[in-house]
């Protein structure tokens, strides 16, 4: 189709006979037209008829040319219309007047069809080309909106990775991601199971959970595990499984159009793999699409390695710690479970202590989490205790009292001489801590230092009272078992003497859990509670109540 048969033209003028033979000439040239006796009725046929070039006379009845031209060119949806004048005045001022109203050209009566053709023509042309530019314009403004909106995804993208503390936080950010820039309705992580040779589903959105959990995928199979095992990106606009007619979920694999399935590695390994289907508007994926993916998945990529890698390094560390921690009861194990009861009696406390105002801001998740950790630390400095007085089934002596006493000291000293090397990390600061003031007492009659009151770290008094609870609790050779409600009344009615008031209290609401614990990780031999105890459990100090009769406080082993 050629350039005059796609113009339209309309003819505005009060001379049916001229309109005629315009007309005639145009639709002979290959132009659409239309004609109008008058302003009004032009401007009423303009929504409908949509010309493309207005061909009208300035002397019209009613309303004149000129007025008119302004009308055309103040309505946002007719102002890019081409308008040619036709008049027989010829004086500057009224040619002025028509230019500056909107007109494009300006014919003087009478005038040669050829000319009126040829200026069609131009007007034509360069209403067109200015259409084309706005467009292309359009186009331009579209796509830098779209970068920047995949930029600025991208942006916020990143600085949340830097704030996700655990790996579904890091997936359900890439998800999210994924879906800003592409409106995708179906989006998969697959990380490979450590345990067997093949891909798992980890995190989806589009998917139903059923599907999602039966989702195994061996590596080097399918698309998935092609792209798991050479490391590329996978894109494709169709994907088809010849005889399938179970929609787009097939078994434990799904079929869809268009995908993408990209790695999700970084220089040291190879995750799994990213995939995305049911784009919005079903169309393919672009290649600026795919490329923000990319970088979705790389940094995606390095945020699950470098989380992947602070798990195990917070187990590695949780083991060493235990490990270490076990060492104090090495040589006396008749302890049991004692290191894991006091952990998760710390824990609990800890936790129950952040509703209170004071500790809110102080006991963080860090704090707690430290605090299950250092735990096991707090005896460590028995190692130092000589075996005769560590494993002394009777009463100590007052010498060997205080150097039960000493474990303290040694166990601060030990952490502390390790710390010259590390620095003061805050799991260390607080093992030493635990391990040098755990005996400490609220009044200040405690030992290694007489710290009394806040002076007493808050990691110690929670220590304290969670290895007082579980002393009280345990049965060892030389005491049987107390029970959980003696323990609780114990610790009652030391609060403001051997721990801290506000500690106690958080005990009391969270007594429950502690009981819990107990009957979950009891230890394999363990006698009903008795009224009579003699207790070495970490030299953690049980009321007179409980001693047995006649052991002097300065010389029982329970004072240690």
């Amino acid at each position: 189709m050629s350039e005059t048969q796609r113009a339209r033209i309309l003819l505005v003028d009060d001379d049916p006979k001229l309109t005629f033979v315009l007309r005639a000439h145009l639709t002979a040239a290959g132009y659409v037209a239309e004609e109008a006796s008058d302003a009004e009725s032009a401007l009423a046929a303009l929504p409908d008829f949509q010309p493309d070039v207005v061909v009208m006379d300035v002397g019209l009845p009613g309303m004149n040319g000129i007025e008119a031209t302004q009308r055309i060119k103040e309505n946002a949806d007719t102002a890019d219309v081409a308008v040619i004048m036709l008049t027989a005045r010829t004086d500057t001022d009224h040619v002025v007047l028509a230019l500056e109203a909107g007109a494009h050209e300006y014919i003087v009566k009478p005038f040669e069809i050829a000319e009126l053709l040829a200026r069609i023509r131009t007007v034509h042309r360069l209403r067109q080309t200015r259409l084309e530019l706005d467009n292309v314009n359009d186009q331009l403004t579209t796509q830098v909106e779209e970068r920047t909106g995949r930029l600025r995804t991208l942006y916020h993208f990143t600085r949340s990775l830097n704030e996700a503390g655990t790996r579904n936080e890091i997936m359900d950010l890439v998800i999210d991601a994924v879906r800003q820039v592409t409106g995708s309705q179906r989006v998969s992580i697959l990380l490979k199971d450590t345990t067997r040779d093949e891909l798992r589903c980890a995190r989806a959105v589009g998917i139903d959970s059923d599907v999602v959990r039966r989702i195994r995928v061996p590596t080097g199979e399918g698309i998935a595990g092609q792209v798991f095992l050479t490391g590329k990106t996978y894109v494709a606009s169709t994907i088809e499984c010849e005889g399938d007619s179970g929609g787009p979920y097939v078994s434990d694999s799904f079929v869809s159009t268009p995908l993408i399935a990209t790695s999700l590695m970084t220089s040291e390994e190879n995750l799994g793999v990213l995939s995305i289907t049911d784009k919005a508007g079903g169309g393919r994926f672009e290649p600026e699409e795919v490329e923000c993916i990319r970088s979705i998945a790389d940094s995606g990529a390095i945020a699950l390695h470098n989380q992947i890698h602070r798990e195990r390094l917070d187990q590695s560390v949780n083991v060493l710690l235990m490990t270490v921690g076990r060492l104090s009861e090495y040589r006396d194990n008749e302890t049991g479970n004692h290191l894991e009861r006091v952990r998760l009696y710390a824990r609990v406390l800890t936790r129950e202590l952040q509703s209170d105002p004071e500790y809110r801001e102080t006991v963080n998740e860090e704090f707690i989490e430290n605090i299950h950790r250092a735990a096991a630390m707090h005896d460590i400095g028995k190692i130092g205790v000589p075996d005769e007085i560590l494993c002394k089934p009777g009463k100590l002596t007052a010498d060997e009292y205080r150097s039960m006493q000493d474990h303290c000291r040694i166990g601060r000293d030990v952490i502390e001489s390790a710390m010259t090397k590390t620095g003061r990390v805050p799991i260390l600061m607080m093992c030493m801590e635990i391990a040098g003031s755990h005996h400490e007492r609220w009044q200040g009659d405690g030992y290694p230092d007489g710290l009394a009151g806040e002076a007493i770290p808050l990691s110690a008094r929670i220590i304290a009272l969670a290895d007082a609870y579980d002393a009280i609790t345990s049965k060892r050779r030389y005491k049987d078992a107390s029970g959980h409600d003696q323990a609780v009344e114990i610790i009652r009615s030391d609060a403001g003497e051997h721990f801290d008031p506000t500690l106690v209290d958080a005990f009391l609401r969270c007594a429950g859990e502690f009981d819990e614990i107990r009957d979950a990780n009891a230890d394999i031999e363990q006698t009903s509670p008795a009224t009579t105890v003699q207790n070495r459990e970490a030299g953690t100090i049980i009321p007179e109540r409980l001693r047995r009769p006649g052991a002097t406080p300065e010389c029982s082993p329970e004072c240690a």
